[in-house]
This record gives structure tokens, sequence and C-alpha cells, in this order.
């Protein structure tokens, strides 16, 4: 849920990243009790897109200023 809110709106990228990061580290050491690894890696690099989109369109203003 995090990453897709990261894609609008960036301020939840940070959140979306270290929550799919635990997810993925959670679901992996659970030993196949807990599912959505899927889930987890997809927020995981929708947070990642959008902090990398956020620090371009950041840099290209500081540039550009």
């Amino acid at each position: 849920m995090l990453g897709l809110l990261a894609l609008p709106f960036g301020i939840f990228a940070p959140f979306a990243i270290v929550s799919g990061a635990r997810s993925l580290r959670r679901i992996r050491a659970s030993g196949g009790d807990l599912r959505g690894e899927a889930s987890a890696t997809a927020g995981l690099v929708a947070g990642i897109v959008a902090l990398a989109t956020i620090l371009a369109g950041v840099g290209y203003w500081v540039i550009a200023s």
C-alpha cells in the first residue's frame, strides 16, 4: 500500500522502502508460514522508483535554478 502511495505522493517513499524490506525479511525468515513476497517486492520497488524520481526532480530543480 505504501508503495502505491509513494508514486503520486513522494513523502511515502522512504516508508515504503523500509516497510517492503522489513516485510521481505520476515517472509523469508518465516520458513513458508508467511506469504506475500511478490507484494512486498512490488512495494519496495515502487518506493525505490518514487525516491529516485524525487531525487532526480530535486537535482534538476537545483541545477536549473
